[in-house]
């Protein structure tokens, strides 16, 4: 998979960057680290088909680097040396990350602008198994949309009784807060960890510049900093309270990059986890802290070295890191609209009804109309590439009414996905 969550999910499952020895800074003319000898390119021998979920998230230079290292390890010029590669995914969701690139540059590192993508047969799965209990929700997902009045009933909301449920795994791992950026992550957590009863631990960092030696940078700002994907330098945590590992710790054992977890206990260099999701749910592990290194794509001037434990908590997570995971309760926080291509239908579609998902829209006025807005963003190009294209319809749906934008009114058509949309509410309904 192109994620450690949703590999979680599979038997046996391994991220794609994991298993096949990805770089991690992938180019155009990269290779996978794989020798010829290895007992990985022996199993790859062996193999007669390989199976990649969440395929659109990937950059099609990862993809292509295995094309290229699978022909040279299986002495073959076939595409991915002979082998039968099955690509799963939904262009609605979120595409691959380019550090401040371009909408140009996202849509250029997607799978489908890659020179396998014309060689590839598409099929379509129709049913949203997740919503089987709710054939509503399907409808609702593209129409988006509500307006909420606070944070508090947000979390209420989300986490009721919460402060009954301290040690509870099977009532953490069905909730968690959706939001777009890292900021607003932090923020939520740090508001409900406040409401969470038990002892409060801080656990602290030690922070370095890899080669200064003279000590350049002052110990306050390198701990001021949280670069993507590394743990807090103060992390905060209560027995019972859930977790998120930011590192692939032992695949095989479930532990990897996004697999949530529960706090059962905490030392001075060890913490006392349970596992949450996917095959290896309930088992326990101990997390030592480890070392978290900066890459260029942080965009720093240094190369930020973090000991840290891996994990920071997860009432509230991103957007992105839900992609793979179904959260029968489900809160949406809306500071500001979404940034990214399928970041909306992503968060709307990791729960399973309407009535259990619940949406806080901040920036929703529009000058001129009455009701809570939000954008949802998604690059046409991408979906049209897929030939998914249905009449152009205008629903109404209890309260809810899809404006579209001019410009698409003007094609006629419309992705299944919907290419940009707005929500409107009409009247003051309760939050749903």
């Amino acid at each position: 998979s192109s994620s450690g969550i949703a590999a979680t999910l599979l038997p046996g499952g391994r991220t794609a960057h994991s298993r096949f020895k990805i770089p991690i800074n992938v180019e155009a003319d990269s290779f996978c680290s794989i020798s010829k000898q290895s007992n990985l390119a022996k199993l790859i021998r062996e193999t007669t088909s390989i199976i990649w979920d969440e395929a659109p998230m990937t950059n099609r230079y990862a993809l292509e680097a295995l094309d290229r290292s699978l022909k040279d390890i299986l002495d073959c010029n076939a595409p991915f040396g002979g082998k039968i590669m099955i690509l799963g995914g939904d262009f609605r969701q979120v595409l691959p990350v380019v550090p401040k690139g371009t909408k140009a540059q996202m849509i250029n590192a997607c799978i489908v602008k890659s020179h396998l993508w014309p060689i590839t047969k598409v099929l379509h799965l129709r049913q949203n198994m997740r919503s089987l209990q709710d054939p509503n929700f399907a409808e609702y997902l593209m129409r988006i949309g509500d307006g909420e009045n606070s944070i508090q009933k947000l979390i209420r909301d989300t986490f009721p009784h919460l402060e009954s449920h301290t040690w509870d795994a099977s009532y953490m791992v069905k909730r968690a807060i959706l939001t777009p950026k890292n900021e607003d992550v932090q923020k939520l957590n740090d508001i409900i960890i406040n409401h969470f009863l038990g002892e409060e631990r801080h656990l602290l960092s030690f922070d370095e510049v890899e080669g200064d030696t003279h000590n350049l940078y002052q110990q306050e700002y390198l701990h001021s900093i949280t670069p993507g994907g590394f743990p807090p330098h103060n992390l905060k945590v209560k027995k019972g309270a859930p977790l998120m590992l930011l590192r692939n710790i032992d695949p095989k054992a479930g532990l990897c990059n996004g697999t949530r977890l529960l706090c059962r206990g905490f030392f001075m260099n060890m913490l006392d986890v349970e596992i949450l999701t996917g095959h290896n749910a309930g088992k326990r592990s101990f997390l030592p802290r480890i070392k978290h290194k900066t890459t260029e794509s942080a965009g720093l001037p240094f190369v930020l070295i973090r000991k840290q434990f891996p994990v920071k908590l997860s009432f509230a997570i991103t957007i992105n890191k839900s992609q793979g995971q179904t959260i029968p309760n489900v809160g949406i926080y809306l500071p500001r609209h979404v940034f990214g291509h399928g970041q909306l239908y992503v968060a709307l579609s990791r729960g399973v009804s309407q009535a259990s998902t619940k949406i806080l829209i901040k920036e929703g006025k529009l000058e001129g109309e009455d009701g809570n807005f939000t954008k949802n963003i998604v690059f046409k190009e991408i979906l049209l590439s897929q030939n998914q294209v249905f009449p152009l319809l205008i629903y109404n749906y209890d309260g809810f009414r899809l404006i579209l934008d001019t410009d698409i009114q003007k094609l006629k058509f419309f992705s299944f996905f919907f290419i940009y949309s707005q929500i409107k509410m009409q009247g003051d309904p309760p939050v749903i």
